[in-house]
């Protein structure tokens, strides 16, 4: 079998198809890339901050003695454990994001409306709300300019001095 002498021109022609096919590959690529990477770091960010919720929330159910307390308490929890986060402000003497809402209750069950409260062993029941403002790195479509809201709602109830 005889094989054809390739040409110049002809060699010239496949490289020029290949550079062609990479220009328009390689868009594709960077974007899921990219893709994949802010999703990653959403991802990441967001487990973060629900178990900073849940840690604070429980730490204040166990050890806050009254409602102010625990906001003192939950702020000082989220905000050690969401230094790394991006996105996180660091403030005095607490973090300005993520921020923290609390609500902290406790029942002796005196007025009958919490069962299993008594007074030497009341119920406390706590709820941290946090909400962290998320950067992607590329500026996506539909996907506002100033990022979007992660947030975590977490509720815990023990009974305090058992």
């Amino acid at each position: 079998m005889i094989r054809p002498k390739r040409t110049a021109h002809r060699r010239a022609s496949l490289k020029g198809q290949s550079l062609v096919e990479m220009a328009l590959i390689l868009p594709v690529l960077l974007a899921v890339a990219g893709g994949a990477t802010d999703l990653s770091r959403a991802y990441a960010a967001w487990t973060s901050l629900e178990s900073a919720t849940r840690n604070a929330a429980e730490y204040v159910a166990t050890n806050s003695p009254d409602a102010a307390t625990a906001i003192t308490d939950a702020k000082r929890v989220v905000c050690a454990e969401a230094q790394g986060l991006p996105g996180y402000v660091a403030g005095s003497p607490y973090c300005t994001a993520p921020s923290v809402t609390v609500t902290w209750s406790s029942c002796d069950n005196s007025g009958g409306t919490c069962p299993g409260g008594t007074v030497q062993n009341p119920i406390r029941t706590v709820r941290v709300v946090t909400s962290l403002q998320f950067q992607t790195l590329v500026p996506w479509p539909l996907i506002p300019r100033t990022g979007f809201n992660l947030s975590a709602d977490r509720r815990y109830s023990i009974a305090f001095g058992r």
